[in-house]
């Protein structure tokens, strides 16, 4: 079963012409990939569930926080002659003495009364929070399938939606690498770990991104019987569309504060 899955996951990433064909001709390709995508989201949330529920215990030391900000204030008021001014330091030390009282106020609220302990409460939130990434992850995906389904049917293809959701959901195979990418952000409160391994992190993220578009070009491709340009014309239409409404929305915004502004 494990050498399956794995001979699988391959012939995922490496594009394999008959791994996608039979992925796509399986009657049980839906329910197999509606399962793969589960699990990649549930690994890929595993970590940041992890370091969500130690962080929940933690309790946050204001002093400390406040100690190393003023350290930052005082370097920058030694080095920046735009905050060497004796008028501006005093005010700026008066209203940022002021902002750290009022964060201490918040910190010491008690959360709303609930009939759970305060440490189950907020590892029933963390729970929480981490078996719904899956379900963001099934939305995002099914509503990009039907846009990417309507412009391959413009286009000519002969998939059926389910054909088509079935084969997309291929494309969260190469995110598997985000499984790393969560694991150094994990590391990255460690200050050795995180700046050996921050930009490491980036590079693995957009490794996966890039991948990942590219098998979903792969079987939009497979699933319609099309050849790769109208597969990735079909995939990227549906981002170009909502792009173009941002930046049509934008512009309407814009003309909108300016004729707001003249009057």
């Amino acid at each position: 079963m494990m050498s399956q899955l794995l001979t699988f996951v391959r012939g995922v990433l490496t594009l394999d012409d008959a791994t996608y064909a039979a992925h796509v001709a399986s009657r049980d390709a839906l329910k197999r990939g509606l399962l793969l995508l589960v699990v990649v989201a549930l690994l890929v949330g595993l970590f940041p569930f992890l370091s969500g529920v130690a962080s929940s215990f933690r309790r946050v030391n204001i002093a400390a926080m406040q100690g190393d900000i003023e350290r930052q204030i005082e370097q920058q008021m030694q080095l920046n002659p735009a905050w060497q001014n004796p008028e501006f330091q005093r005010v700026f030390k008066e209203y940022f003495g002021a902002i750290f009282a009022i964060v201490k106020d918040i910190a010491a609220l008690k959360p709303n009364v609930s009939f759970l302990p305060n440490w189950l409460d907020r590892l029933l939130q963390a729970l929480g929070a981490w078996l719904s990434m899956p379900l963001a992850w099934l939305g995002a995906w099914a509503w990009y399938a039907l846009w990417v389904t309507l412009f391959a049917k413009l286009l000519g293809g002969r998939a059926t939606l389910e054909r088509m959701l079935a084969a997309t959901t291929l494309t969260v195979v190469p995110h598997l690498l985000d499984v790393l990418v969560s694991l150094i952000g994990l590391l990255s409160g460690i200050p050795f770990v995180g700046a050996c391994f921050g930009v490491g992190g980036w590079v693995i993220g957009l490794a996966a991104w890039v991948w990942g578009i590219a098998v979903y070009v792969k079987a939009t491709a497979t699933a319609n019987g099309f050849g790769l340009s109208k597969a990735t014309l079909a995939t990227i239409l549906p981002a170009l569309l909502v792009l173009l409404l941002m930046f049509v929305l934008m512009i309407v915004f814009i003309i909108l504060l300016v004729v707001a502004g003249s009057r």
